[in-house]
């Protein structure tokens, strides 16, 4: 059971870790390191705490079925068709940042290798073509390249913040915002970027539903992409200004800006092939990992077969919206997380806070969450104001952090 528990934790904190931070920088240029650290602390904890209060829903049948049947027990046929339109939105925002950023990464490689020029749609298509093509070929495929980077990684991250931190200087890190607003607007990208969210039915089966590794394994799962953000953020906040992320947004507001401005500060050429190498593996596996999960998830509700024509034919609905776009907002990687947000909140907050609630008075719960009816409220209301805070800064209400 040990080799459970930790393979658990190792899940939690793999599905954690991702593209996502890669937007983190950008997300937070104009906040400042103090702020951010304080945001990504809060997050992690509302994380945490929503993520138990998913374990008591779960444990309240004794089946432990899939969250989906869940919320049709509780909350009756809307509830289930919400979770699965909310699972659909969440995947196709993620694949769609991931097709906009590896795009932007794949266009710049190539000029900068090879001196081939692509437009940035071309860079999108290409980058599809070539792993969302393993995506439809089979998911042993997607397996394969999916631990070889991995693997690089995890080693290219532990190079970035041994040669980065080097280069942290203090006055960097005790710069304030520069407008207090983004810190409302940096919001929903960091809450993107600490969900975990999908793999907890998985995990309670895993674990038999004990309650006690359950309560471990999500607490200390995400407790490590918490310290690796702020390592993250430690690093590119202290090694560049805050007057250099300004420049990033005003003149390339991309990930590709991101690392041109990192090689401009720090001069090193090790350094800024560890950042590119990792930035590159980041965007792929992430891509990979949730685009197959978006296949499969297709596959199964539009009843297509698993030979190569319904293979082809599932991969097109899969990768067609992501490029278009891609194809009209190519510089929309935060954008595109920003309104992954959304169906984050309502699938990590506001169900599993509606579903505890009907749980308890239906007189189910075998395992509550501490904080009683006042944490359900607390969860609730923050997965609105997430959502309100996504809709006001895609309405212009509140100052974009990026493009």
């Amino acid at each position: 059971m040990k080799s459970r528990v930790l393979g658990s934790v190792l899940i939690v904190a793999g599905i954690t870790i991702g593209a996502g931070m890669l937007a983190m920088p950008l997300a937070s240029a104009g906040i400042g390191f103090i702020p951010t650290l304080f945001m990504m602390f809060a997050l992690w904890a509302l994380m945490c705490y929503s993520a138990l209060m998913l374990v008591e829903v779960h444990l309240s049948a004794p089946d432990i079925p899939a969250l989906s049947v869940l919320a049709e027990r509780y909350l009756g046929k809307p509830g289930r068709w919400l979770i699965s339109f909310s699972m659909l939105f969440l995947m196709y925002a993620l694949t769609a940042a991931y097709v906009t950023g590896g795009g932007g990464q794949l266009m710049h490689n190539l000029e900068r290798w090879f001196g081939l020029q692509l437009t940035p749609v071309q860079g999108a298509l290409l980058f599809t073509l070539l792993l969302g093509g393993a995506v439809c070929i089979s998911t042993r495929l997607v397996d394969s390249f999916n631990r070889i980077l991995f693997s690089i990684k995890l080693v290219a991250l532990a190079l970035v913040l041994l040669l980065l931190i080097p280069h942290v200087e203090g006055q960097n890190l005790t710069a304030m915002p520069v407008q207090n607003l983004l810190l409302l607007s940096a919001l929903p990208v960091f809450f993107t970027s600490f969900g975990f969210h999908i793999c907890t039915t998985t995990l309670v089966r895993y674990l038999d539903g004990d309650a006690a590794k359950l309560r471990f394994v999500f607490i200390t799962g995400s407790a490590i992409p918490l310290v690796i953000y702020i390592l993250w953020q430690l690093a590119t906040h202290g090694a560049i200004s805050q007057e250099a992320f300004t420049q990033i947004l005003e003149v390339n507001p991309t990930l590709s800006g991101l690392m041109q401005t990192v090689d401009s500060v720090v001069q090193n050429r090790s350094v800024d092939m560890a950042v590119r190498i990792f930035a590159d593996m980041a965007l792929a596996t992430s891509f990979l990992g949730v685009s197959l999960a978006l296949f499969d998830f297709l596959a199964d509700a539009t009843r297509r077969n698993n030979r190569p024509s319904g293979r082809m034919q599932t991969g097109l609905l899969t990768f067609i919206p992501p490029v278009l776009f891609a194809l009209f907002y190519p510089q929309g990687f935060i954008m595109a997380l920003g309104y992954a947000a959304i169906p984050l909140a309502i699938l990590a907050l506001l169900l599993p806070a509606a579903m505890v609630w009907k749980a308890r008075r239906a007189g189910n719960s075998t395992y509550r969450v501490m904080g009683g009816t006042a944490g359900l409220i607390l969860v609730a209301t923050l997965g609105v104001f997430v959502i309100v805070v996504q809709l006001a800064t895609a309405s212009g209400w509140l100052p974009a952090v990026a493009g």
